[in-house]
């Protein structure tokens, strides 16, 4: 069973069996503190072959810590109590890989956050975490492709339009295409530029680009602003 010292509030792991029929009187082997333990409620009582020795009536060779029938007090050392002491730091240590995960994840969605929610921006800058300010407060929408047959090779077109979602001023920086496979890999990558670099709030401005470098295999697209 787990006692605790009134003195020190340090915890101990015991026998509970030492403690019957009646309880007895233990010492903390940290701060050296007496008090009286008794057994648990539930537990099955036991009758000693001697009988007790009579009140003011010690038992021989009994001294102070001693119990009644002159058996040392219980002592039980530290790993109650080191394990209380590794439980704060243990909990402390998953809420701190929590926050990195949860951070890591932030900043691998920044530029998708950033776009949808432009204020946030605000929140990577107090964690020092502002990196490349492009695009932010600017919208890639309504992004469609579609393989054209010309020439030796077909070429892969990609098409939709960039929209300032802020409320002031944006410009617009040039755009990476990535061609990915089946297992997500990235595959393929072009960059090129909007037919303006400057939008107004609300205003948009169509996109369209083409590469005749496109392996097969392609199983999605992603266009977003270049670093």
């Amino acid at each position: 069973m787990i006692i605790t010292c009134p003195n020190c509030e340090t915890r101990f792991n015991v026998d509970p069996g030492r403690l019957l029929p009646n309880g007895r009187t233990v010492r903390c082997t940290k701060c050296g503190h007496l008090w009286s333990e008794r057994p648990p409620d539930d537990m099955p009582r036991r009758v000693d072959a001697a009988p007790a020795p009579t009140a003011g009536h010690p038992s021989p060779g009994a001294s102070a810590g001693d119990d009644a029938n002159g058996r040392p007090p219980p002592q039980a050392d530290a790993p109650a109590a080191a394990g209380r002491r590794l439980q704060p730091a243990l909990a402390w240590a998953a809420v701190a890989l929590i926050a990195v995960g949860l951070l890591a994840a932030g900043v691998v969605a920044r530029e998708r956050l950033q776009a949808w929610w432009p204020p946030s921006q605000a929140l990577f800058e107090l964690a020092g975490l502002a990196g490349n300010r492009a695009g932010v407060g600017l919208e890639i929408r309504n992004l469609v492709y579609r393989r054209e047959n010309g020439g030796h090779t077909p070429a892969l077109v990609v098409a939709g339009e960039v929209v300032n979602r802020s409320d002031r001023v944006i410009d617009v920086p040039k755009l990476r295409a990535s061609l990915y496979d089946g297992r997500e890999r990235e595959i393929h990558t072009w960059f090129f530029a909007a037919k303006r670099d400057r939008l107004a709030p609300g205003e948009a401005v169509p996109i369209a680009s083409s590469t005749r470098d496109s392996p097969s295999g392609v199983r999605r697209i992603e266009v977003r602003f270049a670093e």
